[in-house]
């Protein structure tokens, strides 16, 4: 069996080990909306919307996934809706991505050569595309901040 495959299957056991409710995730649906997704859910076999839920997610992020089919299916779909995201990058994904907390945030709040320091590494990063500017990034900062949650 390739390498790849092998450790791509430990990673995903060890994964399955952090599997738990996740209380920052929250959905809002109309009554008509979540009837309709529980129905979908035990149409398909679930035993309530959340599963269903859950396993679209692993199709989506192509972890835990039920086959190549459902995975570019969930891509196309991703694309679709959201493709945009080619030609435009935001500033909270470049916070994400290198894990900046709560404090990294607080401080480039209170020095401004720290945030001119992201925000440059953040512009360079996505030359090709439109970015937020200077003042947006700084509003995302403050609102991350004042809901005081971690990204």
């Amino acid at each position: 069996m390739n390498d790849y495959y092998v450790l791509r299957a430990k990673e995903q056991n060890e994964d399955l080990q952090t599997d738990r409710i996740r209380e920052d995730v929250k959905v809002s649906l109309t009554d008509k909306q979540y009837s309709c997704l529980k129905l979908l859910a035990y149409k398909a076999g679930f035993k309530n919307a959340g599963e269903l839920l859950s396993s679209f997610v692993g199709d989506l992020t192509d972890w835990h996934h039920k086959g190549s089919d459902e995975r570019d299916r969930a891509s196309d779909w991703y694309e679709r809706a959201f493709g945009m995201s080619e030609y435009y990058s935001n500033f909270i994904h470049y916070l994400y991505n290198y894990n900046y907390t709560q404090d990294d945030m607080t401080d480039m709040l209170e020095d401004e050569e720290y945030f001119d320091d992201v925000y440059e590494s953040y512009i360079d990063e996505n030359e090709r595309k439109t970015n937020q500017t200077k003042e947006e990034c700084m509003n995302v900062i403050k609102e991350l901040i004042e809901k005081g949650e971690e990204l």
